[in-house]
């Protein structure tokens, strides 16, 4: 089928009506959720029917994400029930995998993207049965993507080859958004702060896109803190306040005033405090160069003030508050500060919040920072210190020793808040701090700005929401990168704002950022070419030290002993494509060999069981490592002892033999082609082919993003299983070639290979952190280290400098790599 064809039928399947227009979708009754003694949700009843969209709103901890949470299947309620046009299901048989074979589809306020996935790749994991074993795969998601951004967002711009991670958070919602629109079969949609990155122009496309649908059958729950959007776009809206309804009715019954009073909260408007006069040593920051250029003077922002960042997306602005938080030690640098700065991160999940830890432990880092490196921490006086900035914003401290992503977002962004309050720093930078933040905490924010500003510090404001800069005492509008006007006092008003930001034509940011484009391109293609590069360098220098080394039989002798390597790093590039390393995969395949020239060669029948247990064995250390939630380097270094041991029980010294027919796999010959060579390249292929099939996408998927590869449906114990089962087949396939090559067998034999495949996978530009694999590269980098020994003889150096050589290498090119990282988009 060709790329325009699927377009058009993902198109005509995106006008089918969901349902006809008044039945009931789903329907949630009396849901009642409680954690311990505390009731997040009480009595809580829902209807939702073909063609509504209902406005969920409430304040920060009223209960939304937990019942949002309890209807897409995510978690099950302490009382209640739940039922589909009329038809009752037992939450016990509903989860995320039922609620979307239903039709449910959630977008949630914490992107549920794998950012290391390609945007084509993100909605094969929403919709993978529509995807095929064959190369033409992509093809089919590629042009679903493409149709359904244009379908919500026109003139997006947005490449379905391009990675996610590269994408802005702007982008990376509209993804995820035409994702959720675009799957086949939805029903009902629930949006969670769906224009909380959106700029005005993509909330209207938004918008405009809801409004057609429904009146084609399709369902909505809209959640958001900007009131005036519920307003435009819902029918009926409900209200939710301390885990109760606190009220519901149509929309044309409804006010900003008063939802804000039903959720608690202060309708009184922000107000402006004034600014005393500044003497020089209370200049905080200086801007100038071309940054100011078009005002024709440097600009000053002092303490005591609140200053507002604004223009279009991308003109400049986040830039900024980089550049203050780093400046260029550059002694003509058009950024100078005069004194220390904290960030307030808008993006909680990738630049704020610290996931492992504590409530208490992210705000009190803050203070961490500036106290002596080796004074003592008491936690009495964090909790005491986090107290006071808490109370300010309404932060619950009998939380603080929650884990943070147990509160929700807006509640998070509290602590983020407060983290910047206890760090005491004169200059405060806030990148759009009040993101999904519900109104009254808005309101608590506004007056703590203002108490920070008149405490005498400086607050550097960039934000999304154009009546924010209202608050502010200054508005510095960026147009192409630089600072095109300077608003002050009565002169800030939207409409001004507005106008300024499209006073020049936003191009001077993109090519100041492609200035050196070309160079960095070429520094990163390199680099990731070091290890083929590597391994050219060492078989030249050992070609030319002794030209019998090109010989079919020179390049066998040197390159059999590295297939095994290479076989444990390509199960050791598995393991940590999921976000984990296998600290006994060099022992697993050492048992193996002992298998092999022990029982598989006495008694074949037995060996081949004995082969068949270890491995499923291995296999099953990933269902144990992801049900008990136990680390995987405790559970493989664990694992590597009973390996050892095993070894040593069936073989206590080196001996056995290889059989016939497995020393007969590893010594065939072409004649004009090394064997080494074809069987290195095999294992090379085979570990790219499975990479690029759709297994290898949710494989990375879940090293990258577990949480969202959950929420889509996918069962993290069955592919951790899957992910371990492929390493056992490469561990396993080590052991047998250690012994076909030896000819015989010791446990000890694949001990070195554990931490060498590590190292070689890293060489290969793997990433530790998990999700991104390099199956070519990881195979160079295996063949280099595994010569390095041979190399050194050819130099006459002793092979006691080989781990040492190793060891310079890795760190050499680690270097390179992080001299040449490709910087991701901070808009």
């Amino acid at each position: 089928m060709s790329q325009s064809a699927v377009a058009d039928q993902d198109r005509a399947a995106a006008k089918v009506p969901a349902a006809p227009i008044g039945q009931s979708v789903v329907s949630l009754t009396g849901i009642t959720k409680s954690f311990g003694p505390t009731l997040a949700n009480t009595g809580i009843d829902l209807c939702v029917g073909a063609g509504d969209v209902i406005g969920l709103v409430g304040g920060n901890g009223a209960g939304k994400s937990t019942l949002m949470r309890i209807l897409c299947g995510a978690m099950w309620p302490t009382l209640g029930s739940i039922s589909f046009a009329g038809e009752h299901v037992n939450f016990a048989d509903y989860g995320t995998a039922e609620a979307q074979r239903r039709g449910i589809r959630m977008v949630h306020q914490e992107l549920s993207l794998c950012a290391n996935l390609s945007v084509a790749e993100n909605f094969f994991l929403e919709t993978p049965q529509d995807a095929a074993t064959r190369p033409g795969w992509r093809t089919v998601y590629k042009a679903r993507a493409r149709a359904a951004l244009d379908a919500v967002f026109p003139g997006n711009g947005i490449d379905a080859d391009a990675e996610v991670g590269h994408l802005s958070i702007a982008e990376r919602q509209m993804v995820e958004i035409a994702r959720a629109a675009a799957t086949p079969g939805v029903r009902l949609i629930v949006l969670d702060e769906p224009t909380s990155s959106l700029d005005l122009d993509r909330s209207k496309q938004l918008r405009a896109f809801i409004r057609e649908r429904a009146k084609a059958g399709l369902a909505f729950i809209f959640i958001s803190h900007k009131l005036q959007e519920i307003i435009d776009i819902a029918t009926e809206i409900v209200v939710l306040r301390n885990g109760r309804t606190a009220w519901q009715g149509q929309v044309a019954d409804a006010s900003i005033g008063r939802l804000v009073q039903l959720m608690g909260g202060d309708a009184n408007p922000v107000h402006q405090h004034a600014v005393s006069a500044a003497s020089a040593q209370d200049v905080l920051v200086r801007l100038s160069g071309p940054l100011t250029s078009e005002l024709g003077r440097d600009i000053e922002i002092v303490r005591g003030e609140i200053v507002g960042l604004a223009g279009l997306e991308g003109s400049g602005q986040k830039e900024l508050l980089h550049r203050i938080f780093s400046p260029d030690r550059k002694q003509n640098s058009e950024v100078t500060r005069h004194a220390q700065a904290g960030f307030i991160a808008g993006d909680r999940q990738k630049e704020g919040v610290f996931p492992l830890w504590s409530v208490l432990g992210n705000i009190s880092i803050g203070a961490l920072a500036r106290r002596p490196a080796l004074g003592l921490v008491s936690d009495r006086a964090n909790r005491e210190m986090a107290a006071g900035a808490a109370g300010k914003l309404r932060l619950d401290d009998s939380r603080f020793q929650s884990n943070i992503t147990e509160l929700s977002g807006g509640n998070q962004q509290k602590a983020l808040v407060a983290r910047a309050l206890v760090a005491d720093t004169p200059i405060i930078l806030l990148d759009d701090p009040t993101r999904g933040v519900d109104i009254a905490t808005k309101q608590d924010f506004y007056r703590l700005c203002n108490e920070i500003a008149r405490s005498g510090r400086a607050l550097v404001w960039h934000t999304t929401e154009d009546a924010e800069l209202l608050a502010c005492d200054r508005v510095l509008v960026f147009a192409g990168g630089r600072i095109v006007r300077e608003l002050t006092g009565d002169a800030i008003t939207e409409s001004a704002v507005v106008g300024a930001s499209f006073a020049q034509p936003a191009d001077r940011l993109a090519a100041a950022r492609d200035k050196d484009a070309p160079a960095t391109r070429l520094g990163r293609r390199l680099v990731d070419a070091a290890p083929f590069i590597g391994l050219a360098a060492v078989l030249a220098v050992m070609v030319s030290a002794n030209p019998a080394v090109a010989s079919i039989f020179g390049l066998d002798l040197l390159l059999m002993p590295a297939l095994s390597l290479v076989l444990v790093t390509a199960a050791q590039m598995f393991i940590v494509g999921g976000s984990e390393i296998d600290l006994g995969v060099g022992a697993f395949a050492g048992l193996v060999s002992v298998l092999s020239a022990t029982l598989l060669y006495d008694q074949p029948w037995l060996g081949a069981l004995a082969l068949a247990g270890a491995l499923a064995a291995y296999a099953g250390l990933g269902g144990v490592i992801q049900a008990r939630k136990i680390p995987a380097i405790v559970v493989t270094l664990g694992a590597s002892f009973i390996w050892v041991g095993l070894g040593y029980a069936l073989q206590p010294t080196p001996g056995g033999a290889s059989p016939e027919w497995l020393s007969a796999l590893f010594s065939w010959s072409l004649g004009f082609v090394p064997t080494s060579i074809i069987l290195i390249a095999a294992v090379a292929l085979i570990v790219f082919v499975i990479d690029r099939l759709p297994l290898g996408v949710v494989l990375r998927g879940f090293g990258n993003n577990p949480t969202a590869m959950i929420r889509s449906g996918w069962s993290p114990t069955r592919y951790a299983l899957v992910r371990y089962l492929i390493a056992g087949l490469f561990a396993g396939a080590a052991g047998l070639s250690l012994t076909a090559i030896n000819t015989a067998s010791d446990i000890n034999s694949g001990n070195s290979f554990t931490l060498l495949s590590v190292a070689a996978v890293v060489m290969g530009g793997c990433s530790l952190l998990g999700g991104i694999i390099s199956p070519v590269g990881a195979v160079a980098g295996a063949v280099t280290l595994s010569l390095i020994g041979a190399l050194l003889g050819t130099l006459n150096v002793s092979s006691d400098f080989n781990a040492a050589t190793q060891g310079l290498i890795l760190i050499a090119l680690l270097t390179l790599r992080s001299l040449t990282a490709d910087r991701r988009s901070e808009q």
